[in-house]
């Protein structure tokens, strides 16, 4: 059975530099490592992309804590609704059913793979209660469809802890953009991947737009 998640987060560029010292962070007294953790993601679309065309994501991801299938419907800039399924070799009836307005009589194939390696820290309070989680992606995009093209990427992602308040990471971007780390050009991972490995891409880049939230279900 599938469930909902509200996912607030940001995204930033990273020069391989590291992260700056965010205990500095109005909030937060400790910075915990979690370690790294292996992700496998295959993403899937019709041929011409109708998903992506919405801002909407599904994925079969392995590793971490939530394999699984993932379909992503945008709230807002910076916020998603992530439904989840279990992990199966084929896409549950009930996210096809979620995507069948967008996709019509289209087939959903395989378009992209994204294996990351990601390093993980929560940024707890005085409590020990986590605040936010950031890591430091470092990312291998492979085209599955056409020319079968590939990108590598690292980037920074700075999650909101459940029911934590989004104002929090205003005061971790002050603090990553004193040290010089810049917001994302790029909506997501799969915005990035499909402008970076497409035919005749020549490393172009996406630009975060405002997704478009019609069709969208409520959170469950």
């Amino acid at each position: 059975m599938a469930d909902t998640k509200r996912e607030i987060e940001r995204k930033y560029e990273s020069d391989d530099s590291g992260l700056p010292d965010l205990t500095r962070v109005p909030g937060v007294a400790s910075v915990r490592e979690r370690g790294i953790t292996h992700l496998d993601a295959t993403y899937h679309d019709t041929a011409d992309e109708r998903l992506a065309a919405s801002a909407l994501t599904l994925r079969r991801r392995t590793g971490g804590s939530d394999a699984g299938w993932h379909l992503k419907f945008p709230v807002a800039p910076g916020v998603r609704d992530e439904i989840r399924a279990p992990l199966s070799d084929t896409l549950p009836d009930e996210l096809a059913a979620l995507v069948r307005s967008r996709v019509r009589d289209r087939d959903l194939l395989p378009v992209v793979r994204l294996r990351s390696d990601r390093d993980v820290r929560h940024l707890l309070d005085a409590d020990g209660r986590m605040l936010a989680e950031v890591s430091i992606d470092t990312v291998h995009a492979e085209r599955l469809t056409g020319a079968g093209g590939t990108a590598r990427w690292t980037e920074i992602e700075v999650e909101l802890a459940d029911d934590g308040d989004p104002a929090f990471l205003d005061k971790v971007e002050k603090r990553l953009r004193k040290a010089g780390v810049r917001p994302s050009e790029s909506a997501s991972k799969l915005a990035r991947a499909l402008a970076e490995t497409a035919q005749g891409a020549g490393g172009a880049r996406t630009a975060d737009t405002t997704p478009d939230t019609a069709g969208a279900p409520p959170a469950t």
